[in-house]
């Protein structure tokens, strides 16, 4: 096959659109037959979400604006401190129009029937008054995500992508302190053997990866690969990994960037 450097621009360009046509035709096929209510489903990545990432719709307006000739070149990609600053900037924006909106809204338009009732999910037909008055909390509610999530990402020491083992006692291994159940909860992955696994099942939040002493190596390779990506591992043991499991703690110091050990009590 022809490397890109021995093809001429048009072929280059065919190229680009048979990949385009395959690639558009592969999602579709990817799609037939899904239910609506498991598009939203899913540890890491919703079907949902695979497809909001997908929206190019800014990338491709800009492409057809050079292809016009009303703008010179794609914009310069920004730090994580500018996007950020960005975004809250755009929040900000949209929560003085709505407020404005909110705010000059007369009395017969705020009884205005705004939403159908839908059955299927027991969601109520709704007034404009009743819509806003909804959505009025949404900003609140996922501060205290957020305030959460910062805590989180500090408790899984994140900025050093570790894995987390939680250190379960071996007379009561269900019994958890705040600390380790809020890790427990928030952690994509949980890593154990079974018995470690049934002992917090309870609590656990995320994938559950059994380990059975044959895919150490193959599961401690994953939670590295993926903490670096930024997501958030725990692996529970039964007893002190350094006295009862140490080929379990060697695969993790071999594979994570950082392991930090915890007791469940704490």
């Amino acid at each position: 096959m022809a490397t890109n450097q021995k093809l001429t621009p048009l072929q280059r360009q065919a190229r680009v659109l048979e990949r385009l046509d395959e690639g558009h035709k592969t999602l579709h096929a990817s799609l037939e037959g899904l239910d609506p209510a498991d598009a939203l489903l899913g540890s890491r990545w919703s079907v949902w979400e695979v497809l909001n990432h997908l929206d190019t719709e800014k990338f491709v307006s800009a492409l057809e604006e050079i292809a016009a000739g009303t703008k010179d070149m794609l914009p310069p990609f920004n730090s994580r401190e500018e996007k950020l600053k960005e975004d809250i900037a755009h929040l900000d924006e949209n929560y003085r129009r709505f407020r404005a909106l909110v705010a000059g809204l007369t009395e017969e338009q705020l009884s205005q029937p705004v939403t159908a009732p839908n059955p299927e999910n027991f969601f109520p037909a709704l007034t404009l008054l009743e819509l806003v008055e909804r959505s009025s909390g949404h900003e609140s509610t996922h501060a205290r995500q957020i305030v959460e999530t910062r805590k989180y990402v500090e408790a899984f020491n994140a900025k050093e992508r570790a894995v987390t083992f939680i250190v379960l006692d071996p007379e009561r291994p269900s019994e958890l302190g705040v600390a380790a159940v809020g890790l427990l909860k928030h952690a994509d992955y949980v890593a154990g053997a079974p018995e470690a696994l049934d002992a917090v099942r309870d609590f656990a939040g995320g994938t559950e990866l059994a380990l059975n002493g044959e895919n150490t190596d193959e599961i401690m390779s994953r939670l590295g690969r993926d903490t670096r990506a930024g997501l958030w591992a725990v692996v529970c043991t039964i007893g002190s990994p350094s006295e009862s499991h140490p080929d379990l703690l060697r695969a993790a110091e071999k594979h994570c960037a950082k392991v930090v050990i915890q007791q469940a009590g704490d």
